[in-house]
C-alpha cells in the first residue's frame, strides 16, 4: 500500500484494541502505510475516548507513546486548519468542529483513514481517498 494518510481517532481505537471486529484490518492498514499524519486534535480525542472506555492513565500513556514514538507518525500542527474547518462543517454545527479539523487536514494530504461513516461521506464529497476503501 505505502503512502500516507491522516489518521482519525476511531481508527487508532480499532487498531489498539484486539477485541474490536475491525482490529486486524485497521492494524494492517496502519502497518502498510509509510506515514501516519496525525492532527493534534486526534491525540486529544484519543485520550478522551480512552477515558470514556475506563482505560487506566498508565495504559493510556503507553498507547499514546506507541503512536507518538512510532517512526511513521508525523504529528501535524493543526493550527493551520483551525479556521478552514469552519468552512467544512457548514450547517452541521459546532459539534462537528473536531472532525472538520481532521477533514481539513485530510483535504490537504489527500487520504483519510477512518471508520466514521459521517466523516467518510463528507470526505468522499471532497474527493479525499478513504481507507479502508469500503466499509463492510
Amino acid at each position: 500500500m505505502g503512502g500516507l494518510a491522516v489518521i482519525d481517532t476511531n481508527f487508532f481505537v480499532y487498531a489498539l484494541f484486539e477485541d474490536y471486529e475491525k482490529h486486524e484490518e485497521a492494524l494492517d492498514i496502519l502497518m502498510n502505510l509509510d506515514k501516519w499524519v496525525v492532527p493534534t486534535i486526534t491525540l486529544y480525542e484519543l485520550i478522551w475516548q480512552l477515558a470514556k472506555m475506563g482505560v487506566p492513565p498508565n495504559n493510556a500513556e503507553d498507547m499514546l507513546r506507541q503512536i507518538i514514538e512510532e517512526p511513521r507518525t508525523e504529528i501535524v500542527d493543526d493550527r493551520l486548519y483551525l479556521l478552514s474547518a469552519f468552512e467544512l462543517f457548514g450547517k452541521l454545527g459546532l459539534k462537528h468542529y473536531n472532525d472538520s479539523v481532521v477533514l481539513a487536514t485530510a483535504k490537504d494530504i489527500g487520504t483519510l483513514a477512518t471508520y466514521d461513516k459521517k466523516l467518510r461521506n463528507r470526505a468522499a464529497k471532497l474527493g479525499i481517498k478513504l481507507l479502508p476503501e469500503e466499509l463492510e
